[in-house]
């Protein structure tokens, strides 16, 4: 393990949570919310001290970094930026539980959204909504280049899953691979963000909603505190959000091919039309339910996103069956998207490696292949999809279980223990539960770092030569 690497990639990433911290410090000042003022300032303060003080004492690497210590930044990121950046969830909120806080942080990193606290009257410091929509784009923002650069580099899921033309594993240290991910993700976000901000504000949403939403749909979250029950505004609007919402499901699957201006590769990438097949499947189911055919539709795209916000005012407080309910997020969006869920990419492995046994079953002798954005897929790609799949059933089991040892009945513990793995938050809105309990936070917590790093990059950590290395 090249530590030198990973303590400073570290401490660089706590010098941006700082900057972030500054800027909320800024919104509270100009809303004159003097509690906040402190609140970001002392986070920015030792975030900054903390980050700094790491780069100056620590010796600059004297090897090249490795996929592997890639993959220890992301791990320890995802530990340490929640407690990084819960601390304005305790000073100025009347809030005496770290554990709520870390859960609220954890809930914005990882573009869950569901939120615990509950404010007065007055409700909600503009600057801490302010804070989780920043939380909202960081998380989303980490989740891509992830997927992108370090999963791509370690081949997690099998060839093909998660690369793309941006990365490719130098001669020189891994890091020098990563500033065009940056770049090619920061531009995906920010121009999908202000594209659907201007969207909504021609529809006629107000400028504070439309921004928390633009943020909500392409982060795949919920900015606004209980916004998984708040309807969008107007058809106008719903549209808008339902767009935005592919948008951000599919990511740099529809992105890379339209920045170049290849529509068609865009619209016939097999997470494309997956998730089209996907949205209409999951809406047909709902039909013979009652549901009318756009609330069917805008409830399905939504839940198949995992972002869980209403897109329709039919869809906002109706009832779907649970099994119905959880499978869209089990499934989730593209692997290079922000989106949670097993990803619609392993599916279709999976989907194709089924058709091609059925296929033998007829013809024994005959050599069949497949492949995936371009690359032939072998075998050993598939039994890591498998790995993968089995791996994320186990889980689901074993949170299912603990919740329901934490006094939740069996059709809570399957929506928490899902709702937290797949970052659907609209899923955990919907358990009967009406406050989280400490141990209910602290089990979500888990589950919503687990879902973000894939579950498998957990099982490296637990193995010292991983760190020896």
């Amino acid at each position: 393990m090249n530590y030198a690497s990973v303590v400073r990639v570290l401490a660089l990433l706590m010098l941006i949570l700082a900057g972030a911290a500054l800027s909320g410090a800024g919104v509270a000042a100009a809303f004159g919310e003097t509690p906040q003022v402190i609140a970001f300032g002392a986070t920015a303060l030792s975030l900054a001290v903390f980050g700094s003080s790491v780069l100056l004492l620590s010796p600059k690497p004297a090897r090249r970094a490795r996929p592997s210590d890639a993959l220890a930044v992301v791990l320890l990121w995802w530990l340490m930026a929640p407690l990084a950046s819960a601390l304005p969830f305790v000073f100025g909120v009347a809030n005496d539980s770290p554990m709520a806080a870390v859960f609220e942080a954890t809930s914005c990193l990882t573009t869950t959204g569901h939120s615990t606290l509950v404010f007065g009257e007055d409700g909600w410091p503009a600057s801490l909504i302010y804070w989780r929509g920043l939380l909202h784009l960081i998380g989303a923002y980490a989740a891509v280049v992830m997927a992108a650069g370090v999963f791509a580099a370690i081949n997690l899921g099998g060839p093909g899953i998660h690369r793309t033309v941006l990365f490719t594993v130098p001669d020189t240290s891994y890091f020098d691979a990563m500033p065009r991910i940056y770049v090619a993700v920061g531009l995906m976000l920010g121009i999908s963000t202000a594209f659907i901000l201007l969207l909504l504000l021609v529809a006629g949403v107000p400028p504070g909603r439309a921004l928390a939403d633009a943020v909500s749909v392409i982060t795949t979250g919920l900015v606004l505190p209980g916004a998984a029950a708040a309807a969008p505004l107007s058809l106008a609007a719903s549209v808008v959000l339902t767009f935005g919402m592919v948008i951000g499901a599919l990511g740099l699957a529809i992105w890379l091919p339209l920045r170049v201006g290849s529509v068609k590769s865009a619209a016939l990438d097999p997470e494309t039309v997956t998730f089209a097949a996907l949205a209409v499947l999951f809406a047909a189911a709902l039909i013979p339910l009652g549901f009318a055919l756009d609330d069917a539709a805008a409830w399905s795209v939504s839940a198949l996103s995992t972002s869980g916000l209403p897109l329709s005012v039919g869809a906002a407080g109706a009832s779907v069956p649970l099994t119905l309910h959880v499978l869209p997020g089990l499934i989730g969006g593209s692997a290079l998207a922000a989106a949670g869920g097993i990803k619609i990419a392993r599916f279709i492995v999976l989907g194709r490696r089924a058709g091609q046994e059925f296929l033998q079953l007829g013809y024994r002798r005959s050599v069949l292949s497949f492949r995936f954005r371009d690359r032939e897929l072998d075998e050993r790609s598939v039994i890591g999809v498998w790995v993968y799949f089995i791996g994320y059933v186990v889980a689901v089991f074993v949170l299912m279980t603990a919740f329901s040892f934490a006094g939740d009945a069996i059709g809570d513990s399957i929506r928490l223990a899902i709702g937290g793995l797949t970052s659907s938050g609209g899923l955990i809105a919907t358990a009967e539960r009406a406050v989280l309990t400490p141990a209910e936070q602290g089990l979500l917590v888990i589950a919503m770092l687990l879902g973000r790093v894939e579950i498998l990059t957990v099982l490296p950590a637990l193995s010292l030569s991983f760190w020896r290395g």
